[in-house]
C-alpha cells in the first residue's frame, strides 16, 4: 500500500474525542478533543492518527500559544486564522476539517465550519471548542502566503513521495 494512502487512510477514517459539544441533527459539528473520551469505536483509529501525525501535530501545539498571542493582537487585513479540528462523522469515524478562527477567548476557540464539510444543511454558524481540540493552526494572508499548517504541509510532503516515479 502507498504510503500516503495510508497515512490518508488512517487520518480519515479515524476519530477523536472528548465531546467539546453535542450536536442536533442539522446542528453544528460534534468538535473531539481526546482519545480517552472516543466513542469506542473512534479511539483505536484516533490514536493510530495520532501516532502518524505526531511529529507535525507536535510542531503545531508548541506554537499554538504564540499562534493564539498574535490572533488575539490583531491579523494583517485580509489574513485568516483557521485550525484543523476533528469532527464526528459517524460513531466509528472523524473528519478533519479546517475552521476558520473568529474568536479565541479564555482557552476556547470559536470557528466557522463550512457546512459542506459536515452533515449540517444549514448557513455558515459557529461552533466552540476548547483550545486543546486544536490539532493544528495556519495563517492565511490574501496573497496566498501561510505560516504554520504544519500538518497540512506533512501530508503534501506524503503525497509527493507517493507520486515520485521509482527508478
Amino acid at each position: 500500500m502507498k504510503l500516503f494512502s495510508l497515512l490518508l487512510g488512517t487520518v480519515l477514517l479515524a476519530g477523536h474525542a472528548t465531546i467539546a459539544q453535542t450536536a442536533a441533527p442539522a446542528g453544528p459539528p460534534v468538535v473531539l478533543t481526546a482519545v480517552p473520551a472516543a466513542p469506542t469505536g473512534i479511539r483505536e483509529k484516533m490514536a493510530r492518527a495520532d501516532s502518524t501525525l505526531a511529529e507535525p501535530m507536535q510542531q503545531a501545539r508548541r506554537t499554538l500559544s504564540q499562534a493564539r498571542k498574535r490572533y488575539v493582537a490583531g491579523l494583517p487585513g485580509g489574513t485568516q486564522c483557521l485550525v484543523m479540528v476533528r469532527i464526528l462523522a459517524s460513531d466509528t469515524s472523524f473528519r478533519q476539517v479546517q475552521a476558520r478562527v473568529i474568536g479565541w477567548h479564555n482557552g476556547a476557540v470559536q470557528a466557522l465550519i463550512s457546512p459542506a464539510l459536515t452533515a449540517a444543511t444549514t448557513d455558515l454558524r459557529p461552533v466552540s471548542f476548547p483550545e486543546a481540540a486544536v490539532l493544528d493552526w495556519t495563517f492565511l494572508a490574501a496573497n496566498g502566503r501561510e505560516e504554520g499548517n504544519f500538518v497540512g504541509k506533512y501530508l503534501d510532503t506524503a503525497r509527493q513521495l507517493e507520486d515520485m516515479p521509482f527508478r
